[in-house]
């Protein structure tokens, strides 16, 4: 666990990142992992002093199984509230997947649905549906960033400087770089959705895949955008 904040820490679940937000309006947990980390995120959740029961909210970046793996587990040990965007609600709690792309995601498609049909991960109910701007009470302003997946969604704490992208970039070994494109089934809208970063100002940035950056996270990001738009990537 690596606390990139006094009030957020970062729980490694494998290869995938959960946060762990304690203050005003905490605490909160955002994204859960796979299924099979469950035991690892509880055990870290203990760690930082959280039981499950201790929750207030639970948001989900979005619904892909790595993200949303500990959410039933969670349901059975916690009355937190569980919060995504209003697109994404279909994904979270109808048991359905989202396209993925090409042959090689047509393949990925058959152990994502046997896994699905084991751990059953989705839940029956979202209490709060998140839209553009919206403010949680953990002072997270929602931005809409669909092509990953439709409900996708990024989180700027303004006065925390802070941003949490779920999937709409990685950060892989040093590089920013785009999502998976298998995972993604419209990657021309993910990168339309980036532009709506420009925007803000942060000092730190925390993905769903790899580490934080923890200095100037903006310019970096903003950076790569503009390269992006410039037609490069990486």
């Amino acid at each position: 666990m690596e606390t990139v904040h006094p009030h957020l820490k970062r729980i490694e679940l494998g290869n995938v990142n959960a946060f762990l937000w304690t203050g005003e309006g905490g605490p909160t947990l955002i994204d859960t992992g796979y299924p099979w980390t469950f035991a690892q995120l509880i055990d870290q959740l203990n760690a930082a002093g959280i039981q499950p029961a201790d929750l207030q909210r639970i948001i989900i970046t979005h619904a892909d199984l790595d993200h949303i793996g500990g959410l039933k587990g969670l349901t059975e040990l916690s009355d937190a509230a569980i919060a995504c965007h209003t697109v994404e609600a279909i994904y979270v709690t109808g048991g359905q997947l989202k396209p993925f792309r090409g042959v090689k995601g047509k393949l990925m498609t058959i152990p994502v649905r046997v896994a699905e049909r084991v751990y059953k991960p989705r839940v029956a109910q979202v209490q709060e549906l998140l839209l553009e701007k919206e403010t949680t009470p953990e002072g997270f302003t929602i931005w809409h960033t669909p092509g990953h997946s439709p409900g996708h969604i990024v989180l700027h704490h303004k006065e925390a400087g802070l941003l949490i992208l779920g999937d709409a970039l990685v950060y892989i070994n040093g590089k920013l770089d785009l999502p998976p494109r298998v995972f993604t089934p419209n990657m021309e809208q993910a990168i339309e959705s980036l532009a709506k970063l420009k925007k803000l100002q942060f000092e730190t940035a925390c993905f769903g895949h790899g580490p934080c950056i923890t200095e100037s996270a903006d310019a970096t990001i903003h950076a790569f955008i503009d390269k992006l738009a410039g037609g490069e990537r990486g």
